[in-house]
């Protein structure tokens, strides 16, 4: 499971969250990232993109499921 916090992500085994609190909800349990707030990604050992690599990123995953699909 991945959490994602200042970015979201279709898809089944990926949790959109849109406060602090809520992600901090999933520490220990979820595969943290943080899009956008480089603070906030150091304090919690999270991964951290910026808004950039995160479309990119996104771009990349659905490429990838699509393939597996074929």
């Amino acid at each position: 499971m991945m959490a994602v916090y200042g970015g979201c992500l279709e898809h089944p085994e990926v949790v959109c969250v849109k406060s602090r609190e809520e992600l901090l909800s999933h520490v220990g349990r979820s595969f943290l990232v943080v899009v956008g707030d480089e603070a906030l990604a150091r304090e919690l050992g999270a991964a951290f993109f910026t808004e950039e690599e995160w479309r990119e990123f996104v771009k990349f995953f659905q490429e990838a499921v699509e393939r597996s699909r074929a």
